[in-house]
This record gives C-alpha cells, sequence and structure tokens, in this order.
C-alpha cells in the first residue's frame, strides 16, 4: 500500500493503519488464548503472572484501542467511499493522502482518549491476574460492555457502515443506469466513474466482511444481555446454553481482522500487481549476481 503507485491514495492510508491494527488484534488474541489455555490445563497464568500494574494497565490499553481502530477506520473509509462515490469530483480534504493522514491521528487521538479509564481502574490481581480492582469493578463493567463493547465497537460502527455502504450501492447502481442509457456517446467522466467504483467494489467487500462478521456476534450478545437483564440469576441455564453459540461468532469474528489481505489480492488488480513486484524484486536482485549478460537481464526486466 506504501508502493509508489498507490501510496498517494487516500484508501492506501487507511487500509495500511487497518493492517497495522488487525495485526496487533490477531497477536494480542492469541496471546489471550494462550493465557486461557495454561490457565485451564496447568493452572498457571504463563503471560500476565509477571506483570505489574503498569503492565496490566498498558496491555488492556492497547488491546482494546486496537480493536476499536479496527472498526472505526472501516468506518472511515465507508464515510470517505460515500464522499468519492456520490461526489466524485469535489475536493475534499479525507479524499487527500494528507487528509486521510490527519483523519487517522485524530481518530487515534479520540479512542485512546475514550478508553483511559483503563489506565485508572485496571491493576494487576492475584491470582487471577490483570483485571479492575475492586473500588472501580461496577463502573469497570459498565463502562466495558455498554459503552465499550456495545456502542463502540459494535451498534455505532455496524450502523454507520450499513448506512455509507447502503448510499455508495445506491449511487452505484443509480450512474450505471445512466451509463447503460448513453451507451455509444462519448462522456469524458464514464473512464473515472468506472475507476472509481473498481476500488469502490474492493472497499465494499471490506466494509461487507466486516458487517457480516460481527453482526452475528452483536445480536446474540444483545439477546443474551436483555435475557439476562429481564430473568436475573433464572436466566443462567439460558446462558449456559448459548455459550457455545456466543464462542462462535466470537471465532467468526477474528476472521473479520485476517480476511483483508485475501480481499486486496482477489479483488485489487493494482495490490496483485504491487505485491508481485515484490517478490520479483527479490529474484532480480539474486539473478544480477549469477553472472548472466546485460542482453538477458535486460530481456529479464522487460519480460516481468
Amino acid at each position: 500500500m506504501k508502493s509508489k503507485k498507490l501510496r498517494h491514495k487516500s484508501y492506501s492510508q487507511y487500509l495500511s493503519a487497518l493492517s497495522i491494527f488487525d495485526t496487533f488484534t490477531l497477536v494480542i488474541r492469541q496471546m489471550n488464548v494462550i493465557n486461557e489455555y495454561t490457565r485451564e490445563e496447568h493452572h498457571t497464568d504463563i503471560i500476565f503472572q509477571h506483570f505489574d500494574d503498569f503492565g496490566c494497565k498498558l496491555f488492556n490499553y492497547i488491546e482494546h484501542v486496537s480493536y476499536l481502530m479496527s472498526s472505526w477506520l472501516i468506518v472511515m473509509m465507508s464515510v470517505e467511499r460515500v464522499i468519492a462515490v456520490c461526489m466524485p469530483f469535489k475536493k475534499f480534504r479525507i479524499r487527500k493522502k494528507a487528509g486521510a493522514t490527519l483523519t487517522i491521528l485524530a481518530l487515534f487521538t479520540t479512542i485512546c482518549l475514550s478508553q483511559t479509564f483503563r489506565l485508572v481502574m485496571i491493576e494487576q490481581l492475584e491470582p487471577t491476574g490483570c483485571g479492575a480492582s475492586n473500588d472501580f469493578l461496577h463502573v469497570y463493567s459498565n463502562l466495558h460492555i455498554y459503552f465499550y463493547y456495545m456502542a463502540l465497537t459494535f451498534v455505532l460502527p455496524v450502523g454507520f457502515v450499513f448506512v455509507c455502504n447502503g448510499l455508495v450501492l445506491y449511487q452505484i447502481f443509480k450512474v450505471r443506469r445512466e451509463i447503460i442509457s448513453r451507451v455509444g456517446k462519448r462522456d469524458r467522466h464514464q473512464r473515472a466513474i468506472r475507476k472509481t467504483h473498481r476500488t469502490t467494489c474492493m472497499l465494499l467487500t471490506v466494509s461487507f466482511t466486516f458487517l457480516g462478521t460481527l453482526l452475528p456476534l452483536l445480536i446474540l450478545s444483545l439477546v443474551v444481555d436483555c435475557i439476562l437483564k429481564a430473568r436475573g440469576p433464572a436466566a443462567f441455564n439460558f446462558y449456559i446454553s448459548v455459550k457455545p453459540f456466543l464462542d462462535l461468532t466470537e471465532v467468526l469474528s477474528l476472521i473479520n481482522y485476517a480476511a483483508n489481505f485475501y480481499i486486496y489480492i482477489l479483488s485489487g488488480k493494482n495490490f496483485r500487481y504491487e505485491l508481485q513486484r515484490v517478490f520479483n524484486r527479490h529474484k532480480m536482485a539474486t539473478r544480477s549476481f549469477t553472472g548472466k549478460s546485460s542482453k538477458d537481464t535486460k530481456e529479464e526486466i522487460i519480460r516481468l
């Protein structure tokens, strides 16, 4: 995404940042899985047992900032696509490289500020590892479940992405009907519109993957929360019966953080080209020391 051909695109800035925070999310999630496994099998907290209060606060803070950035970067991409498709010939800062970078920095700052309560309430607990202290347990639980989990991670991002994608699809179909009605007529805007739509299709695939992988977990979590609130302790058996499905939808949600690279390969011609160049550059560097003639090397370069 940072190649010479793609780095000036606004969406490349969003996708580059998204790849970074998706990677953080997957690595942190894997650390938690390993820790849960060792706790159940060997009754030891292999990762967090040596953390002090500062380590617990920092790990918890980075974990949840990464989750939020992965969700809200897709929201920013959806907003950028609405502007690109609905107003393709107007200049907006968010559609430029510098504007996209500033938007990402502003989003990162806002999300970091929204999670500062973790730096105050999280500490090292013996022998359970990291968690909220007893003084803040009730407040932290409400902030984590309703403010972070329900609102910031699911309801608001899913709502924004759903609305933005709906507007983009409506505009695409509208423009295609206009193009079909003018078949045979030269229109200098058609080529630019088609190019925008190719990029939009790739980004829409990313957005719909986000919706498809997170919606089941969101819906099931909301249903479980409502039933637990309504029935109280009597709903414990219901929660036990639904727990396997919650685990399954959580695994499905993790696909969102790993699928984007393959979406770029399947739908992005420029991305495939740059990916091939990365590997071919390595091959060319290796072959340049094999003693081949300059003519052979030149023919290889032309062929590549």
